[in-house]
This record gives C-alpha cells, structure tokens and sequence, in this order.
C-alpha cells in the first residue's frame, strides 16, 4: 500500500509539472465547476446519474476556499493531498502489518515523504516566478534592433558579401542563444530537448517494483505494476485525482478505526460497547 501510494504521489506531481508547461491556456479556469461541455451530449438522466456520483465533499471543498480557484492551484495542490493520504497509510502500518514498528522507522518514512514535498515546492517557485517579462522584452527589442542595424556599420569598412557574411554569423549566434534561452525558460514541457519526467518516473516505478520483488516475492511485485497499470488505464493522473475528490473513498474514515479509536468524549458509547464485549 506505501508503495502504491508512493507511485501515484509521483506520478501526479510529474502530470502536475507537465500539465503546467503545456496547457497554459487552461491556468485560470474555475476547477470546482461541472464539466458543461462533456454533459453537452447527455440527456437530462444522464447528466442527474452523473452529478449524483459526486460526493459533497467535493461541494464542500470549494465553500472552505478564501476565493476563486483555478486549475493551476488545485493541480499544484494535488502532490501535497496525495503525500498526506501517504502518511495516512504510513501511520496506518500496525493495522496492515498486524503490528507497531519503532518510531525511528516510521518516523524516516515521513521524513522522506516531507523532502519530497519540499523539492517539489522548489519547483512550484520555479513555475510560478518567471522570468520578469519588462526585462525579457526589453533584451529582445535591443538584440533584435542591434542585429538588424548592425549591416549599416559594417557596409562602411567591410565588402558587401563580406558584410553579409559576418552578419549571417552574428546573426546565427546571438538569436541562438536566445532561442536557448526561451527553451531553458521551460524545460519541463513535452518537446524533444526539455526534461523526460515521465521516463525517469518510469525508472523510478521499475526500482520499487524489484524492491517488492526481493522482499515479498513476484506476485507482490506483479500486483502492484497490475495495480499502477490499471491507474494508468483510468487515464492521466490528474483526471484521476480530480475523481477521487468527487468520489467517497477519498474522504470516508475506514471502518476499522472505529474499531481502533482511542476513547474520549465523543465516543464514550463505542467505548462501553467494547468493554462489555
């Protein structure tokens, strides 16, 4: 279940990044709100059996918000409420393995969950605090007025075709690096030259498979990939987290803590009911 868990907070904190670099023009639409355009072909019972899927969680969620919430803050949210629901789990163990391991071991756990968390915050400040558009504008205007002036400077000293020369090489080398520079402006995007997240996630996947493998034996490591592959069938992690929130599982507190609460004042019935047992 760690594992499992584990693998779904890094592959929605990969479609997160993603998802920012390539779908710019979605930021700021309203994400609390039904999908009207895929309720377009519907009919009116069609669309009543779908939203009554939709827990009220869901609904409640947007009334705890301080203001309108766009696509691009809730996605980036998501890494940060998949790495609680992992501590969940973590904090769950005596209940999964039967029972409670030292608090140095699970304690390393949770560490290790909150250092992912701070690095993928180091990336949200990458995202969100680009590049100062004033500055970035100005440099183009200058190099772009520079390098179609500079023929009339060299048309004085300089041959014709020896001028075209040198211009075509300035040329080439300057508005080279600057086309380096808007590609390494975003270098979590899906094109041939920016970073493969989702190939080194994939490694990633592959390492906690063989770590399953030489502790708990192949059906276990062949359970969890047959467990990520049908996430994956689901479609992209972001859609499904968005249906996990409008879905119970999410929110509903398993039946067996009930069973394992500690007593206090808002359970005393449950309690009396076990002790009579």
């Amino acid at each position: 279940e760690v594992c499992s868990r584990a693998i779904l907070l890094l592959r929605v904190t990969m479609d997160a990044l993603l998802w920012s670099a390539t779908r710019h023009n979605k930021w700021e639409n309203e994400y609390f709100k039904l999908d009207h355009d895929r309720e377009a072909g519907y009919s009116d019972y069609d669309k009543e059996r779908e939203r009554s899927t939709i827990s009220k969680h869901f609904y409640l969620i947007k009334q705890l918000s301080h203001g309108r919430r766009s696509y691009i803050d809730e996605n980036f949210r998501s890494p940060v409420t998949v790495s609680h629901l992992l501590k969940q789990v973590i904090m769950e163990h005596p209940y999964y393995l039967g029972y409670k391991m030292p608090v140095n071991e699970y304690r390393d756990l949770l560490q290790f969950v909150e250092k992912f968390i701070t690095a993928f915050h180091g990336f949200r400040v990458l995202t969100f605090t680009p590049y100062p558009f004033p500055l970035l504008q100005m440099s183009r205007a200058f190099l772009f007025f520079w390098v179609y002036t500079l023929p009339m400077v060299l048309l004085k000293d300089y041959r014709l075709w020896s001028s075209i020369l040198i211009v075509i090489l300035v040329s080439f080398g300057f508005i080279g690096v600057e086309y380096v520079s808007m590609s390494l402006d975003d270098p979590l995007a899906d094109d041939t030259n920016d970073i493969d997240e989702h190939g080194m996630s994939l490694l990633v996947y592959e390492d906690i498979y063989l770590a399953i493998y030489r502790t708990d034996g192949p059906d276990a490591a062949v359970g969890l990939r047959n467990r990520v592959l049908d996430r994956y069938r689901q479609g992209r992690e972001l859609e499904c987290y968005r249906s996990d929130l409008k879905g119970w599982d999410m929110w509903e507190i398993p039946e067996w803590w009930h069973e394992h609460r500690p007593c206090d004042d808002s359970n005393n019935a449950h309690c009396e009911t076990q002790k009579s047992t």
